[in-house]
């Protein structure tokens, strides 16, 4: 597994996911629950993985369904 993305931004979180789905690109969210470690907060950085082969692709896919807008994210 790769890191494709660290982010602490649910919402670009759950977007990314979405489209690597559709793009039929499996993920996993890892340090999805570190939450109970540092008490809800939201200060640590959830990582999205994907498999080492399906690396550049997700890449690809995110860059393209991404706006054009970078305070977007």
């Amino acid at each position: 597994m790769k890191e494709l993305l660290r982010t602490n931004n649910f919402v670009y979180l759950s977007f990314a996911q979405a489209v690597l789905k559709d793009a039929g690109i499996d993920v996993l969210v890892f340090d999805n629950h570190m939450s109970v470690m540092e008490g809800s907060l939201g200060v640590l950085p959830r990582r999205l993985m994907v498999a080492d082969d399906d690396l550049a692709q997700a890449k690809k896919v995110l860059a393209e369904a991404e706006p054009p807008d970078p305070d977007w994210a």
